[in-house]
């Protein structure tokens, strides 16, 4: 119940806010091993987050996206996947709609 509390949470709470996106200048800057504080300082918070755990509730990785207004120019939506200890594994850019 609490986990389903959270995930709604999250959900309105992204669903009231939305960054402008991540331009590509911006985006080549993401390196392997950034920590989770670097990606937050630079781009602020996340648009969404999904979090992958272990039966056990320990978190094996999380992955966030920043997703670009309706009216913005930049229409790439930006996933981020951080690994266990929170250090950038993978990025990569989608095409929105």
């Amino acid at each position: 119940m609490k986990k389903l509390i959270i995930i709604l949470l999250l959900y309105i709470f992204s669903c009231l806010t939305y960054s402008a996106g991540i331009e590509m200048r911006d985006y080549m800057t993401i390196r392997t091993g950034m920590s989770e504080g670097e990606v937050l300082y630079k781009f602020g918070n996340p648009d969404h987050e999904t979090i992958r755990s272990d039966r056990l509730d320990f978190t094996l990785s999380k992955t966030w996206y920043y997703i670009p207004e309706q009216a913005s120019h930049n229409k790439w939506i930006t996933e981020i996947k951080f690994d266990s200890n929170g250090k950038v594994i993978k990025r990569e850019r989608n095409r929105g709609k």
